[in-house]
């Protein structure tokens, strides 16, 4: 995604944002956030050459750590129509995010849904 790296910055600044680093600087991942008025994953994304290394679950599981129960946290995804979408569809559901409503379908065309994970 062209503009992530500049996006991650700013919001890193303003707390709202986490990525992940390799040694020599390089992002290898990062995760826009919003806690009020309701805790949400606004924008997650990992470089392709660091997929399948476990960035996006550190990403995900450090973001719900911010997110202290009783919450209900919110993400919306790729619906199930677009491929490019399973891996993440897959991640949200391994924390426990259940599938909800669809919503308009996103810039590019694809179907987008909403995923929900309540914390006691």
């Amino acid at each position: 995604m062209p503009d992530f790296e500049s996006a991650l910055r700013r919001n890193i600044s303003r707390g709202t944002a986490l990525c992940v680093r390799d040694a020599g600087g390089q992002v290898l991942g990062g995760v826009l956030l919003r806690a009020a008025p309701q805790p949400r994953i606004t924008w997650l994304a990992v470089r392709s050459s660091a997929r399948r290394r476990g960035v996006g679950h550190a990403l995900v599981a450090e973001a719900l750590r911010r997110c202290p129960p009783p919450c209900e946290v919110l993400v919306d995804t790729f619906g199930e129509d677009s491929i490019e979408g399973y891996p993440a569809r897959r991640l949200y559901e391994s924390f426990g995010f259940v599938p909800g409503e669809y919503l308009p379908d996103g810039p590019e065309g694809g179907s987008r849904q909403r995923f929900r994970l309540r914390r006691q």
